[in-house]
């Protein structure tokens, strides 16, 4: 993709990541569970840094909930920040769910990681699961929308539930943008 775009110092160019990046080796179903590092590594090779969070269908090795052991340009988020190049990036993976099943958490936990990251005032925040839209088909969370909008965030990346319309802005000036079986690429 870059060369297309005539980007031809990847040393300048980033990737964001939010989830979702298992399929089933076969590809005759959705849904499963596993390992997606080789996934994060090959993105990592192609930008200087990645910033993601995990989806509810990944894992990092073999072991279901252990965190990954990437590169020091791999940046694995979840419910923690990091400043990059001058970004403030947070990050709150899974979704909210039964939290005896992988990359689940109870809504008010989910709620509370959430909070505790706004309060470190991201630019940016990375989500596999996130606020629902303005739109009927818009598929996510209104109290993670509510909380969102109390807190000024300049752009949410979300995954998880496929919008038809990828990008939105509510009334206080955040823009969400939903990647969820899509990649997106945003140049100066």
């Amino acid at each position: 993709v870059l060369p297309e775009l005539k980007i031809t110092d990847s040393s300048r160019v980033a990737a964001l990541l939010a989830g979702d990046f298992y399929t089933v080796p076969a590809l005759d179903k959705r849904g499963g569970t596993g390992d997606v590092s080789s996934v994060w590594r090959a993105f990592g090779d192609a930008f200087s840094w990645v910033a993601g969070v995990a989806g509810n269908h990944d894992m990092f090795g073999e072991k279901k909930d252990a965190p990954p052991c990437f590169p020091r340009h791999l940046y694995y988020l979840d419910g923690e920040s990091v400043e990059l190049q001058g970004l403030r990036l947070g990050g709150l993976g899974g979704i909210i769910g039964n939290p005896e099943r992988h990359q689940r958490r109870s809504e008010e936990d989910y709620l509370f990681a959430l909070e505790l990251l706004l309060e470190e005032s991201p630019d940016v925040l990375l989500m596999h699961d996130g606020p629902r839209g303005t739109q009927p088909r818009q598929q996510g969370s209104a109290r993670v929308r509510d909380l969102i909008t109390e807190n000024q965030v300049s752009l949410v990346v979300r995954g998880h539930s496929h919008w038809d319309e990828p990008f939105i802005q509510f009334e206080n000036g955040t823009q969400v943008l939903n990647v969820d079986a899509r990649a997106v690429v945003l140049t100066e």
